[in-house]
């Protein structure tokens, strides 16, 4: 009896002390888990903030840069707009240049119209040693002197016109001062000094308007008046696409090209013969 007693007991005693083992590593490990989980969601809230803060410093930033780009474009587009609205404006001035040059060379066009009725060689015969045919072709120019002719409108105006637009100027230019150049020879007397470079003309008239190439075979310098009207109406269609903005292609670029070094040629050669009959 006393010794199942003891036994009892014992069992008993090993039973609560294991029972009190087991339930305080369970209240340790509950109560490290909590000290963990709080831990842990302090450190969680804590990374939660700072990468709140970082985004919101972020988005300030990206506003801020926003707005810089935002300046910036804002300012390039201002800029740009009012380089625009400057050679547009220098454009338009160019054209009134252009055509305020074209009206100077007013008076050498109508005499090279008026010298298109005259029969060069046999008034250049009788010019040569007749003084009154002499002073008759003189007054036909009303005292123009050739060298005295303010081209400085067309300089101004080149940078800003179309190569077209300068080409056909050149071109009337050239025609109009081949003409008065054979006037100059009449008034001199300097006899039948025809002008070597007559081809020269009509290649550049014909760079020029195309359309007139027969009518140029057939009718020679008679019809060179008709000529120059016809120059007229293509400038003025050359000042009327650039106030539209027309742009022009690689072919009407290298087209002007061509008429302006057949241009320059004629007028260099127009310029010697100024000089040998001044």
């Amino acid at each position: 009896m006393t010794e199942n007693y003891w036994w009892f007991s014992s069992v008993t005693t090993a039973g609560l002390l294991a029972a009190a083992a087991w339930l305080s590593r369970e209240w340790i490990s509950a109560r490290l888990t909590k000290t963990i989980q709080h831990e842990f969601d302090l450190k969680l809230e804590k990374v939660r903030a700072e990468i709140r803060d970082s985004e919101e410093k972020l988005k300030a930033r990206i506003r801020e840069k926003e707005g810089e780009i935002a300046a910036l474009r804002s300012g390039a587009l201002s800029a740009l707009a009012t380089r625009q609205a400057a050679i547009d404006k220098r454009r338009l001035e160019a054209i009134d240049q252009l055509w305020n040059a074209f009206n100077v060379l007013g008076p050498v066009r109508s005499l090279a119209a008026a010298m298109t009725l005259i029969k060069f060689e046999s008034a250049a015969q009788i010019a040569e040693r007749d003084p009154n045919a002499r002073k008759m072709f003189e007054m036909m120019g009303a005292g123009l002197d050739l060298t005295k002719l303010d081209h400085s409108d067309a300089d101004k105006a080149r940078p800003f016109v179309t190569p077209m637009a300068w080409a056909v100027y050149v071109a009337i230019r050239a025609v109009a001062m081949h003409g008065a150049i054979r006037w100059m020879i009449l008034k001199g007397g300097l006899g039948q000094k025809d002008l070597g470079d007559t081809e020269q003309v009509r290649t550049l008239v014909v760079k020029v308007l195309p359309h007139y190439e027969n009518y140029l075979k057939e009718h020679g310098f008679a019809v060179y008046d008709q000529v120059l009207r016809a120059l007229e109406d293509e400038l003025l269609k050359e000042l009327n696409a650039m106030m539209s903005g027309v742009e022009a292609d690689k072919a009407t670029l290298e087209r002007a090209a061509d008429i302006i070094r057949k241009a320059n040629d004629l007028q260099q050669a127009v310029i010697d013969r100024a000089g040998e009959a001044k």
